[in-house]
């Protein structure tokens, strides 16, 4: 393996790193903390917007480590000679996930981040809201690490020229 190929290992492992602490932390919200803030009738206000600021930041680094990695490897494997029409395929669907969940976070949830959990009236804004929800961004993390699983075994199985 010569310097190029330990660099783009660095920069797997960092995407993948970024994509585990979002997702996870998404999972472990919904799974343990949600739960136990209810059984407990909640947590003091200072308690719960400290919680929203470190998992901002968490996301936030994430989708920079993210976006940062991801086009350098999306380039080194497209630029492979086993990248193929299907790995080319399945790359644009993660690619589109992962986009919509970034501008799920960035735009169409920004106000809870703000502490504001006005539904409104709108019927497009209540629509937007259950697709990025925190369960429907979880599932659909889930969905593009899954993917990336996908495109791994897209390029281990591609024939050799």
């Amino acid at each position: 393996m010569g310097v190029l190929d330990w660099i783009l290992v660095i920069f797997r492992w960092g995407h993948a790193l970024a994509a585990v602490a979002w997702v996870g932390g998404g999972a472990f919200y919904l799974l343990v903390l949600r739960p136990a803030i209810r059984r407990t009738q909640g947590v003091p206000p200072d308690t719960g917007e400290a919680i929203r600021d470190e998992f901002r930041g968490l996301v936030t680094t994430a989708i920079m480590v993210l976006l940062l990695t991801g086009a350098i490897l999306s380039v080194a494997r497209l630029t492979s000679e086993a990248a193929t029409v299907s790995y080319a395929i399945v790359l644009g669907v993660k690619i589109a996930l992962a986009l919509y969940m970034f501008y799920a976070v960035r735009i169409v949830r920004r106000g809870d981040y703000a502490g504001q959990q006005d539904e409104g009236s709108n019927w497009l804004r209540r629509a937007a809201r259950r697709v990025s929800s925190p369960m429907a961004l979880l599932v659909i993390g889930i969905a593009v690490i899954g993917l990336s699983d996908v495109l791994d075994a897209l390029i281990e199985n591609a024939p050799v020229t």
